[in-house]
């Protein structure tokens, strides 16, 4: 199929102006609601603060649109959006039950990261295929051949809808994105189903999810997950090529942000204190020790469950019985798929063994006196 070359492949979505000249109010309103909601005018408010603060505002609405309609026309939906979407604007599947059911505030914070080289080199490789970016945030670059699913409405958001719900059809999507989004949604579970469940059989799926982080919004922070447990909820679907601990999981980002939260949690005396102390008193002192000190009494009980090392719940039952969970069936079907995978392994194993290649005549005679002709 030869490319259409009226359309790019990809178009900046997102501007930064720099100065007031650059500024427009229309998409600079529809960037920030705040303002919007404020009242106040869309130039008073960069002058005032917004230019101060790195407001953005949004850019190129015609043509993304123009994109985001030919882009939907390749995907198979299922289900019905909330209402009537006009032409090249994202479908809303958002519904009121979704909304209370997952909390998703009026106003949700905007996550906005770009992607790092190697995502770009396949989105760049594969103009022809088609991706799928759950939880895509701001993507500060539109691309014609990446679908971008979302709770809020940016102008990069191709469709608005949970993780744990996709409106796709089955088996459509070459490649499948999730990068720092498990950890805000209520049913990772959900998510990672949904996602292998839009996925080609020999599509990719690349998910990237914290473990040791403080909470975060965006809006809602409920599961951070060992590398174990990233890996865990895919196995079932999927053979895992590799698990990384990439450059922006180091440790050293955990630890400066950890101690960042915490000391600013403290009272100013006490902070300036914190930051003079050497690594060494954090890591030697016994730790009954370093409980009795200021830098521990007086943090902020706020920002000490920003940065808690666990929680414990205690809850008393309502009346009326439990429902059985739905996830049942599943877990035994996740539970046999992943004995499979292990019989097939070491099937593959013996295949390749000495032993089978010797033993390959005995076989082949069994079967003819069998009368087998497989």
């Amino acid at each position: 199929m030869m490319a259409d070359t009226r359309f790019p492949d990809e178009v900046p979505c997102v501007l930064k102006p720099a100065t007031v000249d650059e500024l427009d109010e229309v998409t600079y309103l529809a960037a920030n609601p705040d303002v919007a909601k404020s009242g106040q005018a869309a130039h008073a408010h960069f002058r005032s603060g917004g230019q101060a603060e790195g407001r953005l505002q949004w850019t190129n609405l015609d043509l993304v649109a123009q994109l985001r309609e030919r882009k939907l026309a390749r995907v198979r939906l299922r289900g019905q959006p909330r209402s009537v979407f006009a032409t090249g604007e994202a479908p809303n599947f958002l519904s009121d039950q979704i909304i209370e059911a997952f909390g998703i505030p009026d106003d949700v914070p905007v996550s906005a990261h770009q992607y790092g080289a190697p995502v770009l080199d396949l989105i760049h490789d594969n103009r022809d295929k088609l991706f799928l970016d759950v939880g895509a945030g701001l993507r500060h670059i539109y691309y014609a051949n990446v679908v971008n699913t979302d709770i809020y409405r940016s102008v990069c958001t191709d469709v608005m809808c949970v993780g744990e719900d996709l409106p796709f059809d089955d088996e459509q999507f070459d490649f499948v994105f999730c990068f720092a989004v498990l950890e805000h949604t209520m049913r990772p579970w959900d998510v990672a189903r949904e996602m292998c469940r839009v996925l080609k059989p020999g599509g990719t799926i690349m998910v990237d999810w914290p473990f040791l982080q403080p909470v975060h919004g965006y809006p809602h922070h409920y599961f951070n997950a060992t590398p174990t447990g990233n890996k865990s909820l895919f196995e079932a679907y999927c053979d895992v090529t590799s698990l990384e601990v990439a450059w922006h999981h180091h440790p050293a980002i955990a630890v400066q942000w950890i101690l960042t939260v915490w000391r600013n949690g403290l009272p100013a005396e006490i902070a300036r204190k914190f930051e003079a102390m050497a690594i060494g008193n954090l890591i030697k002192n016994p730790i009954e020790t370093q409980l009795e000190q200021d830098y521990c009494v007086e943090l902020s009980p706020d920002l000490k469950k920003v940065i808690a090392s666990g929680s414990m719940v205690t809850g008393v039952k309502r009346p009326g019985p439990v429902p059985t969970s739905p996830l049942g069936a599943d877990w035994t079907q996740s539970a046999l798929a992943r004995q499979n995978a292990a019989l097939h392994q070491e099937i593959d194993v013996l295949r390749r063994s000495t032993s089978w290649r010797i033993t390959a005549p005995l076989r082949a005679l069994g079967r003819r006196l069998r009368g087998d002709r497989r």
